[in-house]
């Protein structure tokens, strides 16, 4: 039995609900499998084509959430929409952050998880246009959306690229308003956890009205707000997070060779805690050069109490995976004490549309809308103290007693200090949209349309307690090293114990003495109570970055039927778009010159131009009265210019296209295939990112000397303006089938993308695929030091990687099954993922990531997932009553996919990457939601009371430790508990 599945809680009462709802699946017997999702029945314009066809006639697999669901399940952001569909991997949410500094408090769609971390290949639009992006990766928050003015989200779960140009390789998701809206809408709503904390206040407002003659004009306006308070750090909040799984790093597996000490390479076990005790730790020096003489053994840490006036003995434990982990020894610092489970956020949007038909045959329209979001958080890494400085022993704040015991000074570990300092994370965005278009019919059988939108993203991003310093006395002092100055504290008198104290840096004379040190505060954390705020101030300043993002877009559409064909109209479509994007991102440099010196950076300025240039047409030729087929291809010119040096950049000319069929060989069966070539060019972040290298804040395995763990290396990060845009060939082919109140569809997909486009391939797998490969693969020359025990610096900068190849099955059903007393309505969305195979192109084999569900990691170029994820919901309606029943499922996966299982004591230990347990759990989620109408629509007006319950029976996450300061995968796994949501509804 793995240990994930002895410690995990079973309830008795969540086995008899959801067996019950399996019983009632398992009765459905076939019929409960797969089916399109509620289709509009009127011809529309379908996402992933330009043809009018209404959504069943899609070849592609779709699928639609419209309104009436989105309230029957209580959700109340259009963020959230997304993330009802297991196709989507929502790698950025609120219950996310971690250690990362990036994107707080948005939700950005993430289809198949193949998104870049600072990119984006999923397309989002609204009513099937552009939408500015709310980052510099081109990605848009799909918050901004007042949700009461929606009318359905239709997801496509392939490739759109022939349709809507870039960025739509792995789908796309648009947003489709009710730009017909009559009367007023309100809803107000408050919802928080079971363990009472977490409070989510959202109210919404929405407004339409018809005007002048005949109902020719049209006018609908919204508002949204919602604020989320903070849920604290993970191990102080949630009694399965204080348990503290982690990774232990056993260096020991095969030493001696051929024989090891009996345990794996890797081990999952529980006591995680933080590198250094809540008061400091600090590990003596032998002699005055604090060097361990050959064939001595290295001095053991000792702790700091709590005032800094004594130390003691401080057993640190075993080292661990992670962000400055370790498993047990002395100390109450725990492993997951300084990662929330969720930040503050608070949001609001507001939009308002206008319509005017100016005749029969031509009408106007103008869209203004506006979204802000504040968000705060503490992040992990963040208010970092040193990790190993030297602290000399003349330092003025070492007490006598601390000084006898430390003759020699010693190194100082205070990498995690929040009763002295820690760090906070603001992340300020605005977006103003607006668009304004024409439809039209021209001559009887053509129609047109045609838009501008402009729009513009302000994001203002802010690191407080940032130390301005290297933090560990092995790296290269830095031109403004505030930290490590003011840890070497001194007397200004060294003969006078009660003369001031000073830094030594500012002492004139002293070889120590540095010009940039002046005003440098002395600053003691020994213990908890020594450091003045003003020192605190003078090593930890504010990291500050300010992006904004300008789009213009100008397009034109033609449609027609363009003639009879031999089996049908054969309808056409064609279309010209020139799109403008401008990225300005600045750093406050002139006003900070220890910019550089930061421990942790955002990058260096940096911005540019993309001009883009595109033309399409598409054709639907039927070919009998079976068989409709559909073919698309679009031209694409893209130039990209640096605004920081004009000689960067980047000029591409490349075409997508689209061939797609659907065959009826029965009334009842339907067979549709697409086979589509899809693109994305980078975006300024991958292309124009200059390139910085600073002092590593992770951990790498150096498998040249027995998986030690290595911390001391410089990193290099950056962009590549010799970037060449991704292409990816996309297949599906599905069946659908149609039974009166059923209707159910099956399609397999598989997307093969070549030329990846990464912001950083990773540190890790760069190493690993030097080792594996002998020191003859390419990776070999991003890594200094390889083949020795020390490891000096990792080039991790962008590249064009050989590609990802995904494969699986998607599934729907929907079952509406009238009764005597109401209705009921079953559906089921599920995907199935199989293959996630990603060759690096570094001489190395490639491979195969699926079902992988921990952990989730950072700063990567995709998102691994289990392989089954699924959603069925019960719906119940009768009169003023409505309920739902939903379960959420997610499959049992792999730790890490290229990990090997073995038990402790098997000669399978001995294996580099070897681990004791490398299984994670499966999840079931159910949640229940309701409403109920006090007063009817059909009186005149409505007034609703309606509930949400999300996770009922308040189930813990998985255990998959490892990735982003979580002992868990948050991407699939619910680590906020059980939550309760109140609310009412009216309209008239």
């Amino acid at each position: 039995m793995s240990i994930q599945r002895r410690f995990r809680r079973r309830h008795a009462a969540r086995r008899i609900v959801l067996g019950s709802f399996g019983v009632l699946g398992a009765a459905m017997g076939p019929q409960l499998a797969l089916a399109q999702a509620q289709a509009p029945t009127e011809e529309v314009i379908v996402t992933g084509s330009r043809v009018s066809q209404s959504g069943f006639d899609s070849a592609q697999p779709l699928t639609s959430i419209n309104s009436d669901q989105i309230e029957k399940l209580g959700i109340v952001n259009t963020g959230d929409v997304l993330r009802t569909l297991p196709q989507n991997t929502p790698f950025f949410t609120e219950t996310n952050v971690g250690i990362g500094n990036f994107n707080v408090g948005s939700q950005l769609a993430n289809l198949r998880g193949l998104n870049p971390f600072f990119g984006t290949r999923t397309l989002t639009l609204v009513d099937t246009k552009r939408v500015v992006p709310t980052n510099e990766g081109g990605a848009a928050d799909l918050t901004l959306i007042p949700s009461m003015l929606v009318e359905r989200t239709e997801v496509v779960t392939g490739g759109a690229s022939a349709a809507y140009g870039s960025d739509a390789i792995a789908g796309v998701v648009n947003v489709i308003l009710n730009k017909k809206l009559e009367g007023f809408k309100m809803q107000v709503d408050y919802g928080e956890t079971s363990e009472g904390d977490g409070g989510d206040t959202h109210g919404s407002f929405a407004w339409g009205t018809a005007f002048s003659d005949n109902d020719r004009g049209h006018v609908m306006a919204g508002i949204e707000y919602q604020k989320q308070d903070r849920i604290g750090p993970c191990s102080q909040t949630r009694d399965w997070c204080k348990e503290g799984w982690a990774i232990g790093n056993n260096t020991s597996f095969n030493t001696p060779a051929g024989v090891g000490n009996g345990l794996p390479n890797f081990n999952i076990l529980p006591g995680a805690k933080q590198t250094p005790s809540e008061n400091g730790t600090i590990t003596p020096c032998l002699n005055l050069a604090c060097t361990v003489p050959t064939g001595t053994p290295p001095p053991a840490p000792l702790a700091f109490n709590a005032d800094g006036t004594a130390l003691t003995t401080f057993n640190p434990g075993t080292p661990a995976q992670g962000f400055l982990t370790r498993i047990g020894g002395d100390g109450a610092l725990l492993g997951y004490n300084t990662s929330n489970i969720r930040p503050e956020v608070e949001r609001y949007s507001a939009m308002a549309r206008v319509s005017f038909d100016l005749s029969d045959r031509l009408s106007w329209y103008a869209e203004l809308a506006n979204a802000h979001s504040d968000a705060a958080s503490t992040p992990a890494n963040g208010g970092l103290g040193p990790l190993a400085v030297r602290i000399q022993p003349d330092n003025a704040f070492l007490t006598p007693g601390v000084r006898a015991t430390i003759p020699f000074g010693g190194t100082l570990n205070r990498a995690f200090m929040p009763a002295v300092v820690n760090a906070n994370n603001t992340t300020e965005n605005t977006t103003t949209r607006f668009v304004t278009g024409f439809d039209a019919q021209l001559g009887e059988k053509w129609n047109w349309d045609a838009y501008y939108q402009h729009g513009e993203n302000e994001n203002h991003q802010r690191l407080f307690h940032n130390a301005v310093s290297g933090l560990s006395s092995a790296g290269p002092e830095r031109a403004y090293d505030f930290v490590r100055w003011g840890l070497d504290a001194v007397r200004s008198n060294p003969a006078d114990p009660n003369s001031p104290i000073v830094c030594r840096a500012t002492v004139v004379g002293d070889p120590a003495f540095r010009a940039n040190a002046a005003g440098c505060v002395p600053l003691d954390i020994f213990g908890n109570d020594g450091a003045s705020q003003a020192a605190i101030d003078y090593a930890y300043r504010t990291l500050k970055e300010d992006n904004k993002y300008t789009q213009d877009v100008i397009g034109v559409n033609f449609r027609s039927d363009i003639a009879q064909g031999w089996a049908g109209p054969i309808a056409f479509a064609t279309g010209l778009e020139w799109r403008s994007d401008d990225a300005d991102t600045t750093h406050d440099i002139p006003n900070q010159p220890w910019y550089s010196s930061y421990f942790l950076s955002y990058g260096l300025d940096r911005g540019g131009t993309l001009d883009v240039v595109e033309a399409y047409a598409e054709v639907q030729v039927p070919m009998s009265k079976k068989l409709q087929t559909d073919f698309a291809v679009r031209e694409t010119s893209n130039d990209a210019t640096s605004a920081t040096n004009s000689a960067l950049k980047g000029s591409h000319d490349f075409a997508s296209w689209k061939a797609s069929a659907i065959y009826d060989p029965l009334e009842w069966l339907r067979f549709r295939a697409t086979l589509s070539r899809d693109v994305r060019a980078a975006n300024f972040r991958e292309l124009f990112l200059p390139r910085v290298t600073n002092t590593s804040t992770t951990t790498v395995t150096n498998p040249w000397a027995s998986g030690a763990i290595d911390s001391t290396f410089n990193a290099t990060t950056g962009g590549n303006p010799a970037l060449i845009p991704e292409e990816a060939d996309t297949t599906t082919f599905g069946a659908v089938f149609s039974f009166d109140n059923v209707r159910f569809s099956a399609d397999w997909f598989e997307i093969d993308l070549g030329k990846a486009i990464t912001q950083s391939p990773g540190n890790q797998p760069l190493i690993d695929a030097c080792f594996k490969s002998n020191g003859t693969s390419p990776a070999c020359a991003r890594v200094t030091g390889y083949g020795t025990a020390d490891i000096t610096a990792i080039d991790a900068s962008a590249v064009n990687l050989a590609g990802f190849l995904t494969r699986g099955w998607d599934y729907e059903a929907t079952w509406d099954v009238p009764m005597r007393t109401g209705s009921i309505n079953l559906r089921f969305i599920g995907t199935y993922l199989y293959d996630m195979i990603v060759d690096t192109g570094f001489g190395i084999p490639p491979i195969d990531y699926e079902g992988q569900s921990g952990p989730v990691g950072s700063f990567g170029s995709f998102n691994t997932q289990p392989r089954w994820q699924a959603r069925a919901f019960v719906t119940y309606g009768r009169n003023r009553f409505s309920t739902t029943l939903e379960t959420r499922y997610v499959g049992s996966g792999k730790l890490n996919a290229v990990w090997t299982e073995a038990s402790p004591g098997t000669a399978g230990a001995r294996v580099l990457s070897s681990v004791n347990d490398n299984s994670v759990d499966d999840a079931y989620y159910l949640n229940w939601s309701g409403s109920f109408d006090i007063k009817q629509e059909s009186q005149g007006n409505q007034f609703q009371v309606f509930w949400a319950v999300n996770n009922l029976l308040n189930e813990d996450p998985a255990i998959a430790p490892g990735g982003n300061a979580y002992p868990t995968n948050p991407v699939f796994f619910d680590t906020l508990g059980q939550r309760v949501r109140l609310g009412v509804r009216l309209s008239f």
